[in-house]
């Protein structure tokens, strides 16, 4: 019976892993297609724009998520028996999501008002949150913790897809660019509506809105989770706004963000295993799978990094052209951060998450984006503020978080194996 139960439970590890990747090359693939097309026709200045108000928009998007996609998975992978607490489970997250809502936009309106490159297109930044905040309430971890990705892979697909085709038969100047976060409002409208009839249709749980007092507590709940994401996304947003402040020119922010972008492509490698390996650690403690993955993945983050750093100037030429060749040397800057980001992420969620150490997840993640924030804050305050040493403090910053979640992990060694023991006896006597 156990050995059955391992052989189902690796089975849909892998159809999970095999739906995420498809997820994650459609993510990359789709706007990979427009990043070349909306270069030349926004223009520079009007590209820049685009790069920072999505810089901006990022850091409201892990606000919003607040952590749900581990808490709320968690739940849901340990309660996929009892439909009534995860239709509960689903309507706390939209209630806490509703909260996060009115505090997102006020914070934004706030940023808009200080920040000069904002306020000169509070249209678009007004735009660009809609669509943001819209998209977040797509329930995602419902997806996670069955661990069935099929119908979210499907939905971002079709919907981006036809985003995609829109940008290209309605953004064709300058004058043009408000279009595109109302395109991207639009395809978060249809994913929300397709998303929740999926979650009826494939795993028969709908919504059962709790008090509000559920949702206020699943916010409580997840806020350690929160402030975890939160630091992990200074690493890039912040750095992006800080580019915008240094340096003042939405050329440069269109530089570092086609750089960062093409780095995101690699370590976007590793998300479907990040995800896939957490639900599956959470229902099964599967330490030997675990050990198998990282082996592997070290080989390959480090052929990718390899390969990135040969192919920089053909890869940013393609995507944006001669007017951003000089580019490619960012690229080549950060190629570290692709193998780094996937210790970092291996040994956090999937490893120490998984077997309760919250605490100790967050407070590496804190610490590494204290460290990013107060190197790049420097970097400006006395005058050093190059591309070049923004890219390295990213390195380095991915180095800490590496180093110290693989420590934790050493340290923490025998009460993982202590409660894998535990997990196996229990299973055993519930068989």
């Amino acid at each position: 019976m156990a050995s059955q139960m391992n052989e189902e439970a690796a089975s849909r590890f892998s159809r999970n892993l095999l739906f995420q990747y498809g997820l994650q090359l459609a993510k990359y693939i789709i706007p990979f297609i427009t990043i070349p097309y909306l270069t030349r026709v926004l223009s520079a200045d009007g590209f820049g724009v685009r790069a920072y108000v999505l810089s901006v928009m990022t850091i409201v998007a892990v606000v919003m998520e607040f952590g749900f996609m581990q808490t709320a998975t968690k739940k849901v992978a340990e309660r996929r028996d009892d439909r009534r607490s995860v239709e509960e489970a689903i309507g706390a997250v939209i209630w806490a999501k509703i909260f996060l809502s009115l505090a997102v936009c006020l914070g934004v309106f706030l940023l808009t008002w200080a920040v000069p490159l904002l306020r000169e297109n509070a249209v678009y930044v007004g735009i660009a949150l809609f669509g943001t905040v819209l998209n977040s309430f797509v329930p995602d971890f419902v997806f996670m913790g069955y661990e069935d990705m099929r119908i979210i892979t499907l939905r971002y697909v079709v919907a981006k897809g036809f985003g995609a085709l829109l940008i290209f038969a309605l953004v064709r100047s300058p004058e043009d660019l408000l279009v595109v976060p109302a395109i991207d409002a639009l395809t978060s409208g249809v994913a929300v509506i397709w998303s929740y009839l999926g979650t009826k249709r494939t795993f028969g749980v709908g919504v059962r809105m709790p008090s509000l007092k559920a949702g206020w507590d699943e916010l409580k709940e997840s806020a350690l989770v929160a402030a975890s994401n939160l630091s992990s996304t200074f690493f890039n947003s912040y750095t992006a706004v800080a580019v915008g402040i240094i340096l003042s020119g939405p050329y440069d922010v269109a530089i570092w963000s086609l750089a960062s972008t093409v780095v995101s492509a690699c370590q976007s490698l590793f998300t479907p295993v990040y995800n896939s390996l957490y639900a599956y650690m959470v229902a099964n403690r599967g330490l030997m799978l675990f050990k198998k993955i990282v082996s592997v993945g070290i080989a390959g983050s480090i052929i990718a990094r390899a390969g990135l750093a040969a192919l920089s100037e053909p890869v940013i030429l393609l995507l944006g052209g001669a007017e951003y060749a000089q580019g490619s040397y960012l690229i080549s800057l950060m190629t570290p951060v692709v193998w780094l980001s996937f210790l970092s992420l291996m040994f956090g969620w999937p490893l120490l998450g998984a077997f309760g150490f919250i605490k100790e997840v967050t407070a590496t993640t804190v610490c590494s984006g204290v460290f990013n924030v107060v190197a790049v804050t420097l970097i400006g305050l006395f005058g050093f503020g190059t591309l070049a040493a923004l890219a390295t403090v990213r390195c380095a910053t991915e180095a800490v978080l590496a180093c110290s979640r693989m420590g934790v992990s050493l340290a923490k060694r025998h009460e993982i194996m202590r409660m894998r023991s535990d997990f196996a006896e229990e299973r055993k006597v519930n068989e």
